[in-house]
């Protein structure tokens, strides 16, 4: 007599389990799923399927990062997000992976944070900002050294200067001026090690970009605006940038009378539209922030920094419409007595840092929040007893669901 057959039950289609690992809203979720066996494992990590992940679940935020090294070291310090924030435990699995004191760079020490996108870093060896004398013959020593590091797996990409053929001379500028390097957001077509970099030269009067592909190694003049004869934008100097669905908004975050300019890295396109909010607004309290539902949105602080105030207005194919700003809503602050400031311009897209600290007690104490601008959920990631600032935010999936992204 024959042996019976073992039935097994047939494999699903690599096109099943993705459809259905996407509907998994948390990351730490997928690699739990992936180290079930190896075909989940082989699913999960393929590049074609992270990329669909990616775009439909931004990553969680995972560390806290300075823009300025420790003075007792001279290293970076990039803290975890702690306990009750959700990504806490994934947050501990990435520091103890990834190298956040760059130490895989030539000659760590010298190297400033400007940026994070990605899973990248953006960094470099100049100040942000600095006086142009009559003894300057001309700006291109002062754009500086720029690189592009991956903690995660210790890679990186030194970038070459801007060529001096292509920068104006220093009297095109006034006295003061801003160099602005920041990392654009992927789009879809891009292959995933590839990148940009744009780079602003901001004066009192212009802005005049740069853009760095990595596909073809080379920089190249992008555009430019002039705010010559009206002056809408009052020293393009002062403004803070906001990341808001993959485009760039700049604004005066302590005057929202006036007006933000916008950049599409897509067409590489300015645009100014009007604040003109009839309210007066603190230093560092205001942020340019996707509403959702086709809105772009402004936050403002208001009674005596318990709440945010909320105002909406029509955005579609990243064009600003003309109608007035209206208000949407109020957002209670869950530290009452506290003083509050929104810090920096190194949010990922979708996310606010944000920073309370007592406004009486001489003991330097302060929290840190992330609000997630589409849910309006507030989630304290740290709490400090020391004077400190950090105005960076680092966003990554875990491993293994992060591949070099360099």
């Amino acid at each position: 007599m024959a042996p019976a057959a073992v039935l097994t039950e047939p494999p699903l289609p690599d096109e099943v389990m993705e459809d259905t690992f996407l509907r998994l809203d948390d990351a730490a979720d997928l690699a739990r799923a992936s180290a079930a066996c190896t075909s989940f494992r082989r699913v999960v990590r393929g590049r074609r399927f992270l990329r669909r992940f990616r775009s439909l679940h931004p990553p969680p935020v995972l560390c806290l990062g300075g823009l300025n090294r420790s003075a007792a070291d001279g290293y970076f310090h990039f803290r975890p997000v702690e306990p009750p924030h959700r990504s806490a435990s994934a947050a501990r699995a990435l520091v103890q992976a990834a190298d956040f004191t760059f130490s895989f760079l030539p000659d760590p020490k010298s190297w400033f944070v400007r940026d994070a996108r990605d899973g990248r870093v953006l960094l470099s060896r100049h100040i942000i900002t600095r006086v142009i004398t009559a003894a300057d013959r001309d700006i291109t020593d002062t754009l500086g050294d720029l690189m592009v590091a991956d903690p995660l797996h210790c890679r990186y990409v030194q970038i070459p200067s801007i060529p001096g053929d292509l920068v104006p001379t220093r009297r095109h500028y006034e006295d003061e001026m801003k160099f602005e390097p920041f990392l654009a957001p992927a789009c879809e077509d891009d292959e995933d090690l590839s990148f940009r970099v744009i780079y602003n030269v901001m004066s009192q009067y212009k802005v005049v970009t740069f853009v760095f592909s990595l596909v073809t190694e080379e920089w190249r003049h992008a555009t430019s605006i002039s705010f010559l004869p009206h002056r809408l934008i009052h020293n393009p100097t002062k403004l803070m940038r906001y990341c808001v669905r993959s485009c760039f908004c700049w604004a005066h975050r302590d005057d929202p009378r006036t007006y933000m300019l916008v950049l599409d890295p897509l067409e590489m396109k300015f645009s100014v539209a009007a604040l003109l909010l009839d309210k007066p607004v603190a230093r560092e309290r205001l942020a340019i922030v996707d509403a959702g539902e086709d809105k772009l949105g402004v936050l403002t602080f208001s009674y005596y920094y318990r709440m945010l105030d909320l105002y909406c207005k029509t955005w579609r194919n990243n064009v600003v419409c003309t109608e007035d700003w209206q208000y949407d809503k109020t957002i209670p602050l869950p530290e009452h007595n506290s003083s509050w400031k929104i810090s920096g311009a190194g949010a990922p897209e979708g996310y606010l840092l944000m920073r309370a600290y007592p406004r009486f007690e001489q003991q330097p104490k302060q929290w840190y929040f992330t609000l997630d601008t589409k849910t309006l959920l507030f989630e304290r990631m740290y709490e400090s007893g020391q004077d400190v600032d950090f105005d960076l935010l680092y966003a990554s999936f875990p491993p293994p669901l992060s591949p070099p992204s360099i």
